[in-house]
């Protein structure tokens, strides 16, 4: 099905703007506010970046958590014709001047907790403008949920800053938007993880943003009567596009919570009867974990959607038992991509599977070798995507781009397979790939094995050298409480020898409490494999 965005993702907001302007838009911890409301926000923070000298083009980077901040910066910044930055709120100062530095960002809005980290990379980074604002800001006297510790901090100001609200009250309103063509404006650049060196910027124009944000409604059948759950982060290219704008450009309410817990999620739910949930794997793994969670009342739920990584079988039937009435469906994208790429169709769901082509996308495998030779169905070999979600290059980088983009197809290198109907199953990566005696085997087919053991409740696999089998299958295991103690690795790799191929199966185990992951909860392979490769450096060097 091809799908055209009529305009831009600003115009789908304002017109709920105008149709149900008293209606609850955003619920931050018990403060609610209207359409009408968070609308006349966004008019004043693009007036006020206008009197900033803030010109069409010009970066703003917002360095927060979710907050009703973030979602008025990011619609304003858009609205006055600038570019957003969306900065990991866990990044460190290093990371922060690589990302402000590449996109020559300018002005830049954060959280007041967070803002000492920029100072950190004083005179390394070149900033014009500085917007501070609080949790506080947006906060009822007596929260209606239970608030992170660093919300809960006294207020910091610093000289070189301008105040969030006196901001807003003292700017001039701009309703006018400057988005132009939306073909060739751009909109955000967002950042990858960097797992292939230094993070990129993904160049997302004003087109690709609009299609991705209103196609998603229109896949999962949202309403205005939905009631969302903005516990993604909204830097994140899922959080930004299924929580945040999804919610806003269908008319729905956006219940926005800064971090997730399972406590307050669960909470959240019942409170507000919450009717879509958009969550990656690890959050419902600690949501399924955590022993109170069917003290709550999770009924209202009709729809959870999950990605980041593939939902073990075990977990989604534990998923579909604690919520019976809710669909399961997951989706498949990258940073280049928005998101887009393939979502299962409702109400069908085929197990091992992820989905179909998102709308107005087309997917094929090739082979690996020359990546030009279409494969036939079943047939493993690299993810190619062509359509309005991809990207138009990354930024400042046109040999990067070269390499990632072939006449129009994103090449993802993720190893995938389709079936005779177009179901898409996500084998791996092409990195991740591991030679043992001969033979591919893909980390995530092991991961999915080890996953039936009941005491695993997180597995991470790498392959590591071995010099027989050229390389040998190593898992990273993070035990589910009640087994700690009581499993030792023994147990776990004996099993796998009763349940596994020989060449597939792991000969090395290590307990971890946990798995190193991103700022949107997904598990880092690549950091274990950094880990390992340093493991081998020290020995060579103690051997010399």
């Amino acid at each position: 099905m091809v799908f055209q965005p009529r305009d831009s993702l600003l115009q789908y907001f304002k017109d709920n703007v105008r149709a149900t302007p008293g209606k609850v838009a955003l619920s931050f911890y018990g403060y609610d506010m209207t359409y009408r409301e968070l609308s006349q926000a966004i008019d004043r923070f693009a007036g006020g970046l206008s009197n900033l000298g803030v010109r069409k083009g010009d970066r703003v980077a917002l360095f927060m958590q979710n907050c009703p901040q973030f979602v008025i910066s990011y619609f304003g910044a858009l609205q006055a014709g600038a570019i957003i930055v969306a900065l990991n709120p866990m990044f460190k100062s290093a990371e922060l001047e690589y990302e402000i530095n590449d996109s020559g960002a300018g002005t830049l809005v954060a959280l007041d907790y967070l803002y000492p980290e920029i100072k950190r990379a004083e005179g390394r980074i070149r900033l014009k403008n500085v917007i501070l604002t609080s949790p506080k800001d947006y906060l009822p006297e007596k929260p209606g949920l239970p608030l992170p510790p660093e919300m809960e901090q006294p207020e910091k100001t610093f000289p070189e800053a301008l105040g969030f609200l006196d901001f807003l009250k003292k700017s001039p309103v701009e309703a006018a938007s400057r988005v132009g063509d939306l073909k060739e404006d751009i909109a955000l650049l967002q950042y990858t993880g960097g797992t292939t060196g230094l993070p990129k910027g993904a160049v997302i124009t004003h087109y690709t943003l609009a299609h991705n944000a209103a196609a998603v409604p229109l896949w999962f059948g949202y309403t205005g009567d939905d009631v969302h759950t903005g516990v993604m982060p909204f830097f994140h290219v899922a959080g930004m596009v299924h929580s945040m704008c999804a919610a806003l450009v269908s008319g729905g309410r956006l219940v926005i919570l800064a971090r997730f817990s399972p406590e307050v999620l669960a909470r959240a739910i019942e409170k507000y009867r919450c009717t879509v949930l958009n969550t990656i794997t690890t959050m419902y793994t600690a949501l399924l974990d955590w022993p109170e969670t069917g003290q709550y009342d999770l009924s209202s739920l009709r729809l959870v959607w999950e990605g980041g990584a593939p939902l073990p079988a075990a977990a989604e039937e534990r998923l579909k038992r604690l919520l019976p009435g809710a669909f399961v469906g997951e989706g498949y994208g990258l940073t280049e991509t928005l998101t887009g790429g393939v979502n299962t169709p409702i109400p069908y769901r085929k197990p091992g599977y992820i989905g179909i082509p998102f709308l107005s996308t087309d997917i094929k495998i090739v082979d690996l070798e020359t990546g030009s030779k279409e494969l036939k169905p079943g047939e493993e070999g690299e993810v190619v995507i062509k359509g309005p979600c991809v990207m138009k290059g990354y930024w400042n980088k046109p040999e990067d781009t070269e390499k990632q983009l072939k006449g129009g197809w994103l090449y993802t290198g993720d190893i995938g397979k389709m079936d005779e109907e177009g179901f898409l199953a996500i084998v791996s990566r092409k990195k991740e790939l591991i030679k043992c005696s001969g033979f591919s085997v893909f980390p995530s087919e092991i991961e999915g094995l080890l996953y039936k053991h009941p005491a695993i409740a997180e597995v991470s696999v790498i392959g590591v050298p071995d010099p027989y089998r050229g390389e040998t299958p190593k898992a990273f295991v993070v035990l589910r409480p009640e087994y700690r103690g009581k499993t030792r690795e023994e147990d776990i790799l004996d099993w796998a020898k009763d349940n596994m191929a020989s060449y597939k199966r792991p000969r090395i185990l290590e307990f971890r409490d946990e798995l190193p992951k991103s700022g949107a909860g997904k598990v880092l392979r690549r950091v274990l494999v950094e880990e390992e490769a340093a493991k081998t450096h020290r020995t060579t060097i103690r051997k010399k």
